[in-house]
């Protein structure tokens, strides 16, 4: 007898099929060029692994800390809207984004002319380097997500073949699928810039067009609250939540005088 599939498994198949056709459409009837011309072959996979970390620090003081801060541990975000975090960052996403702005398969004129200097072996040098350091501290409370905003990310919603944020850019927003970016402790400005990219059709470099489509089906409360919902992530979260408790909690009240205490008795010789 032939066995009935369980209906959350049916659900989850209808999704995946309905999202790469709806992709698939989208991308062959519209973008007919690459969207980047990355391949990650061994060749291009052992630039990662053969970087050099201590170099890229060299490059990133001298020059990256200027626009992407000098690390995490700040609460402000980074006051340019269009300068995202990249402490913690997947390098592989790094080594990609360089490529591309070289390529000019991501537009964007201050990074255009900032890595055409940069070679991909001293690109991949910066992403191993930025890899190895701290996620940025939260910079939202974990107390003000919204529900909405948590489903998504982890649910996602079928009705509109929108897949859950976390399949791809994992469970905690730390990234995945070889060159997926983290998106834990990401400024919130930056996430929804490059959401309403997406959304606009001015970033095109997303492989068959998967980010497009899907900010395409967000609306822009959704996208903020999202924006939120990762800016509260983050490798010092435990410092906001630590924060969150204090203001909920009040000043601790001053400690009460002690009593003097009693002479003692003097004792007999």
């Amino acid at each position: 007898m032939m066995q009935i599939k369980p209906i959350k498994m049916i659900k989850h198949t209808v999704l995946a099929l309905g999202l790469f056709a709806s992709v698939s459409l989208y991308t062959t009837s519209v973008y007919a060029a690459p969207s980047s011309n990355v391949v990650w072959t061994s060749e291009m996979r052992s630039l990662i692994k053969n970087a050099d970390a201590a170099n890229g620090k060299k490059i990133v003081d001298g020059f990256c800390v200027r626009c992407h801060g000098v690390d995490g541990s700040d609460i402000e975000p980074i006051e340019e809207e269009d300068t995202p975090y990249l402490f913690g960052q997947n390098p592989y996403s790094i080594l990609k984004q360089v490529i591309d702005f070289k390529d000019k398969k991501r537009k964007e004129r201050t990074m255009t002319a900032n890595v055409r200097k940069i070679t991909t072996e001293e690109a991949a040098d910066i992403a191993v380097y930025y890899a190895a350091q701290p996620l940025p501290m939260a910079t939202f409370k974990t107390s003000q997500v919204t529900a909405a905003a948590k489903k998504l990310a982890e649910k996602g919603d079928g009705t509109r073949f929108v897949p859950p944020c976390a399949g791809c850019h994992g469970q905690n927003g730390e990234g995945s699928i070889v060159d997926v970016p983290a998106l834990a402790g990401q400024s919130s400005s930056y996430f929804k810039l490059a959401m309403t990219e997406y959304q606009d059709g001015e970033r095109e470099n997303d492989i068959y067009s998967r980010m497009r489509f899907i900010a395409k089906q967000l609306t822009e409360q959704e996208i903020n609250e999202l924006a939120d919902y990762y800016a509260a992530i983050g490798e010092y979260n435990v410092k906001m939540k630590a924060l969150e408790k204090e203001e909920s909690d009040g000043p601790e009240a001053p400690d009460k005088p002690k009593a003097p205490k009693a002479p003692t008795k003097p004792t007999a010789d």
